[in-house]
């Protein structure tokens, strides 16, 4: 049996091989049962039936490819959609690709074999023997290729599943979601709830509107997807968009190296940390955060610059963000504390606040007031008279004092930008 010239096979070619097939599926898969660890068990069930699928299938339509001796790459067009399958099989088992591919390869080791020494047998020569090796590999190539795709779309298709799971968990958390609902959901995203969490809130730009997860324009989803790329934080992490705002939620935010690993993932982001709280109260951790964003965006946390390079932590501004809760009732107390400094020249007035506030704090310890001011103690002196002249008998009040320093500490006698008056 010659190979006809162009490199076509003999006519009959097909038929020796096929005598061939007909007992060559079982020791394929004997071989593969003992070559690769992860298939060396029955072959029952769906598993079992995907297995001899597959085998009968190859032999089959390589079988076809032979006979059609068509030049170029075998078609795979009638079969492809059982590689794919198996490809998806795989990943859904939890088996890696590379255990399938490796008993593509046993499973061509063995039927080269066998079907070369037929054909020998039927006389095929040296020259049809390359063709007919040539053709056998690409074919394996081509159903590995085939599987390679099914494994790849369901590794995608899970990934985006968990994608969607894990933003319906951070959107329950913020909009504080029954308990058991955000369990099951944490079950189908294969995510462990941890004993402790904190909301982050990472803000975007101003005027964004407050849409959700669900209701984001393309622009608005491509913008937010790469902000959330950019955090260093890890991919499982519950999320929810809110506007333009991304929130996150981080387990164990106050163990070892938590914090340092935090600031170094939001450093330069404007993030605000909500306190850590058990998972089903993730919503007041949201909250507080929230709160403390807008405080520090309206100037109502002394101290704390409107775009930190760190991340704010509510829990080092619990007093601020005290205080901040009722602007209006600080300031009608602040009205009525600071009440002596009306009238005062802005300078003046402000230098004596700052006096005041360190009196308070320092315990009348007027060198160290001195020192913190970098001025002469002879001016503190002269400061402090001012203020007993001023304030008189009620700076010696336990009360009047604990009220003013209040005041004075949440910045209510600083100069505001546009007027200059106090606040």
């Amino acid at each position: 049996m010659q190979t006809v010239p162009g490199g076509q096979f003999p006519s009959d070619l097909a038929d020796v091989l096929r005598l061939e097939l007909m007992s060559l599926g079982d020791d394929l898969i004997a071989a593969i049962a003992r070559e690769v660890p992860a298939y060396a068990r029955p072959l029952e069930g769906s598993f079992g039936r995907g297995v001899r699928q597959g085998v009968e299938e190859a032999l089959l339509r390589f079988l076809t490819v032979v006979n059609t001796n068509s030049p170029g790459p075998p078609n795979l067009a009638t079969s492809r959609e059982v590689y794919v399958r198996l490809g998806r099989g795989e990943f859904r088992a939890g088996r890696s690709l590379d255990t399938l591919l490796g008993a593509y390869r046993v499973g061509a080791r063995v039927a080269w074999r066998r079907l070369a020494d037929a054909a020998r047998r039927g006389g095929l020569d040296a020259d049809g023997l390359v063709s007919l090796a040539e053709t056998m590999f690409a074919y394996i190539d081509g159903i590995s290729g085939a599987t390679a795709e099914g494994y790849a779309l369901a590794q995608s298709q899970a990934a985006s599943e968990r994608g969607r799971l894990w933003d319906r968990l951070g959107e329950l958390m913020l909009a504080g979601g029954n308990p058991t609902t955000i369990e099951q959901t944490a079950r189908a995203a294969s995510y462990r709830l941890p004993d402790s969490l904190a909301a982050i809130i990472v803000p975007g730009s101003a005027g964004t509107g407050t849409g959700t997860n669900h209701d984001r324009d393309r622009d608005g989803d491509e913008r937010v997807d790469d902000r959330i790329g950019c955090l260093a934080l890890p991919p499982d992490t519950p999320r929810a968009i809110k506007g333009d705002d991304i929130w996150i939620f981080v387990g164990d935010p106050t163990g070892p190296g938590r914090r340092k690993w935090l600031e170094r993932a939001l450093v330069g982001l404007g993030a605000v940390v909500g306190p850590a709280v058990p998972w089903p109260e993730a919503s007041a951790s949201a909250a507080r955060a929230a709160f403390a964003r807008n405080a520090r965006d309206r100037g109502e946390l002394p101290g704390v610059p409107g775009c930190p390079d760190g991340p704010l932590f509510t829990d080092d501004h619990l007093a601020q963000l005290l205080l901040a809760r009722d602007p209006v009732l600080l300031a009608d107390l602040a009205s009525r504390r600071l009440a002596p400094l009306d009238g005062l020249p802005v300078r003046v007035r402000a230098r004596l606040a700052e006096t005041l506030l360190l009196w308070l704090r320092l315990r009348g310890q007027r060198a160290r007031i001195a020192a913190e001011l970098q001025v002469h103690p002879q001016t503190i002196r002269y400061r402090l008279n001012q203020l007993r002249t001023l304030f008189g008998e009620s700076l010696d009040d336990p009360d009047v004092r604990f009220e003013l320093e209040l005041v004075l500490r949440a910045g209510q006698c600083r100069p505001t930008p546009d007027t200059g008056t106090s606040r």
